[in-house]
């Protein structure tokens, strides 16, 4: 998609629906050799994993103080040493001529807090929250048939997971779980009511698509809510099942196919 007219590349670190960590170093290298110059939406990754600006090879990294359980409403941009800007605020002349106006102070002392606690509590809170992740998706696999995971297992972020649960449709497995916080995709897209852009990319067709849930497991979670988060997930995806057509004509496809 690179062209002799391109002046930048813009990569999300981390999926927002599905977890899954693009290979931002490289795509870098391709962006500088083309001249043109390379940002990266690192909200999601920040606090999962680590985070080099040099590594990375990236010109330009933001950064959201919520999803580091910082404060909502303050961001940051990181910006590679020599790498230009234009400012789109003009004024009293603030942040050497970037940006005017005046910075909320309590929530950019929230987000250096969060951003410390993250730092320290990075490698144990990634290794605790893929161990939720993958006794969720064991012991969903293990009571349900027709299971798709979205997306690599192994490359996406620890507290992620997107599963289609063939047969129940999405929106009616939230409406019939209102105990847990879940989702058919991102924040940005909970309004529609469509099939995910996101997993049509990826080739998945319909029904896979618009059977799929998110699951964002998070830093206050326990094992006891991801057991008691599988078992209501389980019974819900039973009840809708056995209402569906598309269900009964998944299960004769699969007989045919076995006996065939």
């Amino acid at each position: 998609m690179i062209t002799d007219d391109t002046a930048l590349v813009s990569v999300m670190h981390a999926n927002n629906e599905i977890g899954v960590l693009q290979p931002i170093d490289a795509l870098a290298r391709l962006a500088a050799e083309a001249g043109a110059a390379f940002h990266c939406d690192a909200a999601q990754s920040a606090g999962s994993l680590a985070l080099d600006l040099t590594q990375l090879g990236v010109d330009y990294l933001s950064l959201s103080a919520h999803k580091l359980y910082g404060p909502k409403g303050v961001g940051a941009l990181v910006v590679r040493r020599g790498a230009r800007l234009e400012p789109i605020l003009h004024g009293g002349g603030h942040e050497r001529g970037l940006r005017s106006g005046t910075l909320p102070v309590a929530l950019c002392v929230g987000f250096g807090a969060a951003a410390e606690l993250a730092r320290e509590r990075r490698e144990a809170d990634a290794r605790r929250l893929a161990a939720l992740r993958d006794r969720l998706l064991a012991r969903l696999e293990a009571e349900l048939p027709e299971l798709a995971v979205n997306g690599s297992r192994e490359q996406r972020l620890p507290g992620n997971l997107n599963v289609s649960f063939l047969g129940a449709e999405g929106e009616a497995l939230l409406a019939a779980l209102p105990e847990l916080a879940l989702s058919t995709g991102s924040a940005c897209t909970s309004a529609k009511r469509e099939a995910s852009h996101v997993l049509r990319a990826l080739g998945a067709d319909e029904a896979r698509a618009l059977s799929a849930l998110r699951f964002g497991i998070g830093r206050g979670n326990s094992e006891d809510e991801i057991d008691r988060a599988a078992e209501l997930v389980i019974a819900a995806t039973r009840r809708l099942r056995a209402l569906s057509p598309v269900w009964d004509e998944l299960r004769r496809g699969r007989k045919r196919a076995a006996r065939s």
